[in-house]
Parts: C-alpha cells; structure tokens; sequence
C-alpha cells in the first residue's frame, strides 16, 4: 500500500516522484535550490497546473491567479493545509496554524483582536529604542573598511527583542551589548530559535513516524526545545507574578496577559513557541532582504532619504510623520514582494472541487498550494517587469495590481495574523535606520544573496558596509529637490491605489 504514495497520478502534469525523496532531488533541493526556485522551474516547464512531491506528500500547485481567488474565498471547501497540523503537532500542536475547528475558533478569538492596529501602535517608541541599541553596536563596530556579514543574526536579535517585549513584555536581552560575560546565555535563545527554524523543512519532507524520531532524539533538537521551553516558563512565571493583579484588566491588550488568562498551560506554552518563531523568522528575513537591496539599488536609498527630509523625518521622527512617509510605504512593498517571506501557503479540500481558470478536477483530500514568488513575479500580472527591484511600480504602472499577485502574508480566513504588526515594526525599523545610516554593497563576491531556506526565505550571502552620517543637516540635499519634483504627483497616484 506504501507505493501508492509514491505514484504519479491523475492528469495533472509534473514529474513521476522517487520513493520516499519525491521530486527532491529531481528539482536540487539538496544541492541548494530553495522552495521558491523550484516552484519557479517547475512553472515555466509544465504551466498553472502542476504536481510537485516534497518528499513523500503530493501538492497541486495552483498558479493562475482566478484560481487563487477561489481557493481563498472558499474557506469551506479549502481548509488549512493537513500538512500543517500533522507536521506541526509532531512538537507544538496546540498552537494556532497546526489546530482546525472549534478549537481554532477558540484561539482565534482570543489572539486576533490583540493584533489590530490600534492595539499595537503605541509600541512606537519601544521600537525606536531598540532600533537605536543595534545602531550603538554598529557605530561601536563601524569604520569605511568594515564589511558587516552577520546582518540576519542582527535582524534577528532585534526582531525577537522587539516582539518579547511587545508580546510577552519581557526582555529577552538579545540586543545587550556584546562586551557583557553573559553575552552567550542571552543569545541562546537566538541559536535555539535557529535550531529548530533549520530542522522544520526537514521535518516536513520526512514521513511523521520519522520525524517524530528525529524530534525526539535529536539532542540538538532535544537541547533547543529546552532553552525555549525555560524562557517561556520564565516569561509565564513573570506574568504570573510581577503582573498578576493586573492580567483581568490587561487581557484585552496584551498578549501574554490573554493567553495565560484564556488558555491550557499546554496551550499558552505552544502559542508563545509559535509567535516566537514566527516573529523571529518572518520581519527579520524581510529587514534583511531590504538591508541587501537597498545596498544593491543605491538610488532607492537617496529617495527614501530624500523623503524623509521632505516630510521633516530626518531629525524628527514621529508616529504622525510615519504615517506620511509614502515612498518608503512602496520599498517595503517592493521587498515584500521581491522577495516574500514563505514560499506559500496550503489548504486541504474537505470536499470535491473543479478550479474555474484551469478546469482543473480536484478531490477531497487533495493539498493545493498557492506559491507567492511565482505570483508575484508572474509577468501576467504586473504592467512593469517582475524581475526588476523598483519600488515606484506601486505609485505608476502597478498600482491597481490584482489583489491575489500580491499576497506575501497569505490570503483568506487563515492569513498570518501578524501581518499588520509585521508592516508596522518593518516601517519603524527601517526609517530609523535611514535617518543615521547608508547600507553600500560590499562587493560581488560577498554580497551575492541567494536563498538559504528555514521558515521564512533568507539571503544566503550579505555583506555590506554601514556609514554613518557624518553631517545629517546636510544629506541628499541634491534628491531632496528632485524628490519634490515628483513627489506631487506620486503622492497623488499612491492615495488612488490605496482607494481602490
């Protein structure tokens, strides 16, 4: 009965899959080809509709973008992906993408409120300050010869002190300065949050009894889940009792104090692992996607300056100002869509199903998944040239871009739940950043990209050099008067889009 599962069948077009690998080594996912790239090589030979095999489980890829809509806007048919609740449950299985039902209901209610807009934005100073520890590093690391190649680990540790002390208001001490003794300790939780970021695609290509052994007694695996599990206990303990007169009252506005009032102890334990790696993994890859082209497309970099010296942000940065701060809305865009954090997304069908686009049969039991680079590089879709980094597509040409070409959060009732806080911390980020510092490429051979894969897609290789403004009264004076040139009229066409 096992060979079943290793079967090319039904019309849909893709290659026969190899017992237990599937398509993978077919497609190089072991010699280093990522996710993405796969899915892209795969679409060019066999078109909208094809089978891929990661390892031993079939998904029908789903590329055409009337077909998208229809999977997210039938949420009873396409429910979240199978592949999630079994691979997920194998360590965490209580947490919110790997439960279905009343139970997702349940949980839903509890966390989604507490990630609206207004429930956040007055983390805005709580996330200048932090933004301003990692550049106390960086100055103290800083001259013109200095090539810095650990980016993501510093996107890392910012994100996770950001999200522990809006979260779980805690801190995580990721950002202290490196001459402290306990420097190690304070980032085990990073390494930790790394091991098991690094074994997830594994996990997923294995078949469950053998990922389930490899969770189990993998001692990295095993090391990992400890040091994550003693913060955890440590952040609920911390609630518990400097905050426990306050928690009824604080439920409806923080996290932590809503789950440990609302849930299991089993369940607030997985819920945290989760928002953990999720917010560790997801902002941080995008931060330092941006960090890497911004390097790469200097002039991007002069316009966002050139803003916000134009809607008086270059010495004076407030969350009113921020709101202004239209072009560097569309760089953020552009990276997100350049480079989406995950692949795509899965949902399972409960129930038979016929795709309108393509006329594609699909069966109950099926597992589609929506790729969100091929969508949002499909030429299709997009007036200006996919491949291109340009982030003024979205205030031009592209501005009324079909809503499904873009989707780097997910679509439909189970989209990722942080989204809105995710734009939110990027946008605070990286104006800070731009109002002291310009990112230049260090060079081809370091600064390359590529992708390396874990939860979110990462660049493989970053290296740059960080300048600190020496004279900021002074800086792109030059752009500041061809910026106001256009700025009129883009202004004009961004307020469109986003009436649309």
């Amino acid at each position: 009965m096992i060979f079943k599962y290793f079967t090319f069948h039904g019309p849909i077009p893709g290659l026969p899959p190899q017992f237990l690998f599937g398509n993978l080594f077919q497609s190089d996912f072991f010699n280093g080809n990522s996710p993405p790239q796969i899915l892209s090589t795969f679409k060019k030979c066999f078109g909208d509709i094809f089978q891929f095999w990661f390892g031993p489980y079939r998904f029908i890829i789903v590329n055409n973008i009337i077909d998208v809509e229809h999977v997210f806007t039938h949420r009873n048919i396409y429910d979240q992906g199978d592949i999630f609740i079994e691979k997920f449950s194998v360590s965490y299985s209580q947490s919110l993408i790997s439960i279905k039902g009343d139970q997702f209901k349940r949980h839903a209610s509890i966390i989604l409120p507490l990630f609206r807009r207004n429930k956040f934005v007055h983390n805005f100073d709580l996330i200048i300050n932090c933004t301003d520890k990692l550049l106390t590093k960086w100055r103290k690391t800083t001259d013109h010869k200095t090539i810095h190649i650990d980016i993501v680990n510093q996107c890392h540790n910012l994100v996770l002190a950001i999200f522990g002390l809006i979260g779980f208001n805690y801190d995580l001490e990721t950002l202290d300065d490196d001459d402290d003794d306990n420097i190690s300790e304070k980032n085990e939780l990073t390494q930790a949050l790394r091991t098991i970021i690094n074994s997830i695609m594994k996990i997923i290509a294995l078949p469950k009894i053998i990922a389930k052994i490899y969770v189990t007694f993998s001692y990295r695996q095993r090391q990992a889940r400890t040091i994550i599990e003693r913060y955890i206990y440590r952040m609920i303990e911390y609630e518990q009792v400097i905050n426990f007169k306050s928690i009824k009252q604080r439920k409806h506005t923080s996290l932590i104090a809503s789950l440990v009032d609302s849930l299991e102890k089993n369940e607030v334990i997985d819920e945290m692992v989760a928002f953990l790696i999720a917010g560790f993994e997801s902002t941080s890859s995008t931060l330092a996607w941006f960090i890497h082209l911004i390097s790469k497309h200097p002039q991007v970099q002069q316009k966002i300056k050139a803003e916000l010296i134009a809607k008086d942000c270059l010495h004076d940065l407030s969350l009113d100002r921020l709101h202004s701060l239209v072009y560097l809305n569309c760089v953020i865009d552009e990276v997100l869509r350049y480079i989406p954090p995950a692949t795509g997304t899965i949902r399972t069908l409960t129930m038979n199903d016929r795709l309108p686009a393509t006329n594609t049969q699909l069966f109950k039991g099926d597992s589609v998944m929506i790729p969100f680079y091929n969508l949002a590089h499909d030429s299709r879709y997009w007036s200006i040239d996919p491949e291109i980094f340009y982030p003024e597509r979205f205030l031009t040409e592209d501005k009324n871009y079909h809503p499904y070409a873009f989707i780097p959060f997910g679509g439909g009732h189970r989209q990722c739940v942080g989204q809105d806080l995710a734009r939110f911390e990027l946008k605070v980020i990286v104006a800070r950043l731009m109002q002291y510092v310009t990112f230049r490429d260090g060079g081809s051979q370091i600064n390359t990209g590529g992708h390396s894969m874990g939860l979110a897609i990462l660049p493989k290789h970053i290296g740059v050099f960080i300048d600190f403004e020496s004279s900021r009264k002074n800086t792109q004076v030059s752009d500041y008067e061809n910026f106001k040139k256009t700025y009129s009229i883009e202004i004009t066409l961004w307020n469109d889009a986003n009436d649309r």
